[in-house]
C-alpha cells in the first residue's frame, strides 16, 4: 500500500483508526499493519521534503 496524496493519507488513518485494536491473527489486523505501514512512510517522505525545501 501506498499513500500518494494528503486525501489518501486522511483516508488511511480514518481508517486505522476504525480498526484499531483489532484482534490478533484477523484480516484487520494485517490491514491495520499495512495502513500503519503506509502512514509512517509518507509522514516520513513529507518529513524529508520539508527538510529539502529548508535548504
Amino acid at each position: 500500500m501506498v499513500i500518494k496524496n494528503e486525501s489518501d493519507y486522511e483516508k488511511a488513518s480514518e481508517r486505522a483508526d476504525e480498526i484499531f485494536g483489532a484482534k490478533k491473527g484477523s484480516p484487520e489486523e494485517k490491514e491495520l499493519k499495512e495502513l500503519l505501514a503506509a502512514l509512517k512512510a509518507y509522514e516520513e517522505d513529507f518529513i524529508r521534503m520539508l527538510k529539502d525545501e529548508d535548504n
